[in-house]
């Protein structure tokens, strides 16, 4: 088996310096566009340059952070973000969004593509779902158990990069529009303003502890993981170089087949300056727990970024020369490694001298000074005739040209060719006369057998049940409107009933016992599953199953009939994509987290049976919690609702097949009151005269994000 890369992260170019000296193999980074870390420092393109060739002389890899959503204004920004990198040998590029994935793969095809941890992989179906796009690597949830991570390498074949240090989302990473919709800053675009910190209730229910698995090395080895991905593309460069250090001991110490003893000067190191509120093992071997939550406060417990900077010392590789000083003769000097050797004919040629003639230690002396290059020299040979004298500054151009032309042959081997800038697809609405606009159905989706009863009481034209819903016998299909099932946020493969065994299963039974219209899905797995049942009805890609940009849109057309509206997008972003037909929520609390983690339980204990309750944040506003304990997964809505089914204009020029009302904590009576407030005013477009609500957010139809 091959070694587990140990892979660092860097802010900057100093902290990609401290990474490679502290002995990682691997360092991820970001420019300044399009990174999940915008207010990290950042490379400049001409530190990213350096950076390859540093890395690449040591024998070492640079992967590329693109791992965030593109809009379709910013994807014809990708082929001059890459070119570059990719033809002085990108070692790989990191990357959230499936459309920016379909035209890497399309602009630079020999780029390894690495599937973030953004995009929230949970299960096989999902990793061989991306593996079929042409992606090399996956970065699964950080949710998943070991036994899970072993189910996906054992199945998929792909390289698993998985983190074993640092800060953790609460929310599945990717699923979260928390930060987005309270404050405008969107964790899908590297700009989470990381409202999981602040207080809730007075606790911070939502904070987790820092990760930290120095102790679980081996079994993670074991477990056949690729890379091992310390978190901190935002901490000092002394956090890069003291945590890469210990956990390259480690890894060490294991592949020397040492006894795995850890010093607990190294664990207190750890621990004390580069943890936040002590430590937690993660989800490999637990589901969640109240143990994983920081107790009173989400800082960290010492002043180790104020302590100073340790001292960085660069590695160098060995390097031997071979220097030929003939009379009358250009100077040549061979410079060789463990992995080419290169042969240079200066354009110096050796004078003639009596009292001063070369030696061979005087030539030595000069070839050996490599201070300031990432080179050392372990052997010089010579080959002098006699009464010859080359200057000392003459003899360090001969050692500069030989060292350049050796880096040179080096780095041939990375560079590439082969780039193309492809057509990027675009999709624009239709001009259609107003007067061809057929009135969108309505559908509401509920969480309650009582809220789907009393929508369809109001007229619904369809309600969307959860799957978890739909298995409890209190709901029954009276055949009034069309029944919608709402696959579940998250599939694992660890015995929950959102697991893809029993999806697949209640899929092929649900389509064979009962009446139903279709389902919505929220994940690749589910794409994955569809497929494998054979499914050809009717399938809608919820607000989570993201379509930012028209690359993307036509990739997941393959497989759905439809797409909801993306959240993020405003008005003027949507029309100009083109999502005419596709379904608009008009109104209700929208999903700002999805996690494997529990508020309720936090709070109360776990119930073991469905329920729902509020928080109260630090503005005395509330939000509804939701958990589905059958699936062992928490959503948490916003406190407002959003109300845009008055928005005329909008509705007009995107006409959308269906609004979508989206029931949460209402009570049946509130459900019939905001749907027949609508049913009774709705024009023919779909819109309504005035708001559903007396309270509401427009959500991003305004403001979108940045």
């Amino acid at each position: 088996m091959d070694r587990a890369e140990l892979l660092s992260p860097a802010g900057n170019y100093e902290c990609f310096l401290a990474a490679i000296s502290a002995g990682a193999d691997a360092v991820y980074l970001g420019l300044d566009r399009f990174g999940a870390r915008a207010y990290a420092g950042n490379l400049t393109p001409d530190e990213l340059n350096e950076a390859l060739d540093t890395a690449h002389i040591l024998g070492r890899k640079i992967y590329l952070t693109v791992n965030t959503l593109l809009k379709d204004s910013e994807l014809t920004e990708l082929y001059g973000l890459l070119e570059e990198p990719y033809k002085r040998g990108l070692d790989g590029v990191i990357v959230q969004d499936i459309g920016v994935i379909s035209l890497i793969r399309r602009m630079f095809p020999l780029l390894p593509v690495h599937v973030s941890t953004q995009a929230a992989v949970t299960a096989s179906e999902g990793a061989l779902y991306l593996k079929k796009l042409g992606v090399t690597r996956i970065v699964p949830a950080r949710e998943l158990s070991l036994d899970e991570i072993k189910i996906m390498k054992s199945r998929t074949g792909l390289e698993l990069e998985c983190f074993i240090h640092g800060s953790m989302c609460y929310s599945y990473s990717g699923k979260c529009l928390m930060s987005s919709f309270i404050g405008g800053r969107s964790g899908n675009r590297g700009r989470c303003a990381q409202p999981c910190r602040l207080p809730y209730d007075d606790k911070y229910p939502l904070s987790l502890k820092d990760l930290c698995t120095l102790k679980f090395i081996p079994a993670l080895i074991g477990a056949g993981i690729s890379s091992f991905k310390i978190e901190g593309r935002m901490k000092s460069r002394d956090y890069v170089y003291a945590v890469t250090s210990i956990y390259r001991k480690y890894i060490d110490m294991y592949y020397a087949g040492a006894s795995y003893d850890i010093d607990e000067k190294d664990m207190t190191t750890l621990l004390e300056g580069y943890t936040r509120s002590g430590n937690s093992e993660g989800y490999y071997f637990v589901h969640n727990g109240k143990d994983m939550i920081t107790p009173e406060s989400p800082s960290y417990v010492s002043d180790a970024d104020n302590k100073p900077a340790s001292d960085i010392k660069m590695p160098s590789i060995d390097v031997s020369m071979d220097c030929s000083i003939k009379a009358d003769s250009p100077v040549s000097i061979t410079v060789s490694g463990d992995r080419t050797a290169y042969e240079t004919v200066t354009d110096i040629i050796p004078e003639r001298s009596v009292n001063r003639p070369l030696t061979d230690d005087g030539v030595r002396k000069q070839l050996s000074k490599t201070g300031g290059t990432c080179f050392s020299v372990t052997d010089i040979k010579t080959d002098i005739d006699e009464g010859l004298f080359i200057p000392n500054g003459s003899l360090n151009e001969i050692r500069r040209q030989g060292l350049y032309a050796f880096k040179s042959a080096l780095l041939k081997g990375y560079h590439r060719s082969g780039a193309e800038n492809v057509r990027i697809a675009h999709h624009i609405a239709d001009d259609a006369d107003s007067a061809d606009v057929r009135t969108p159905v309505v559908k509401a989706s509920v969480l309650t057998a009582d809220q789907a009863i009393a929508a369809s009481d109001c007229g619904a034209d369809a309600v969307i049940i959860p799957m978890h819903l739909f298995e409890d016998s209190s709901f029954k299909n009276d055949g009034r409107c069309d029944v919608y099932v709402s696959l579940p946020y998250v599939i694992r493969q660890d015995g929950h009933k959102n697991s893809a065994d029993h999806v697949e299963e209640f899929i092929k039974n649900a389509v064979k016992e009962h009446d139903i219209k279709g389902f919505y899905i929220s994940n690749h797995e589910e794409t994955g599953i569809l497929r494998r049942c054979s499914y050809d009805g009717e399938v809608i890609g919820d607000v989570h199953l993201y379509a930012y940009n028209a690359e993307a849109y036509d990739l997941l057309a393959a497989d759905v009939s439809n797409m909801t509206v993306p959240l993020e997008l405003n008005e003027h972003e949507l029309i100009k994509r083109g999502i005419t037909g596709e379904e608009l929520i008009v109104y209700g609390r929208m999903p700002m987290m999805i996690s494997a983690n529990c508020p309720v339980s936090y709070f109360r204990g776990c119930r073991k049976e469905e329920s729902g309750m509020h928080m109260t944040d630090r503005k005395g506003e509330k939000l509804f919690v939701h958990s589905i304990c059958s699936e062992c997964t928490s959503v948490i809505y916003n406190s407002a609702k959003l109300s845009i089914a008055d928005e005329d204009k909008l509705i007009r020029t995107i006409r959308p097949s269906a609004v979508r009302f989206s029931f949460t904590d209402e009570d049946p009576r509130q459900v019939s009151a905001v749907l027949g407030t609508y049913m009774s005013s709705r024009t023919e477009c779909g819109s309504c005269a005035r708001p559903l609500i007396d309270k509401y957010t427009r959500g991003h139809i305004r403001r979108g994000v940045g």
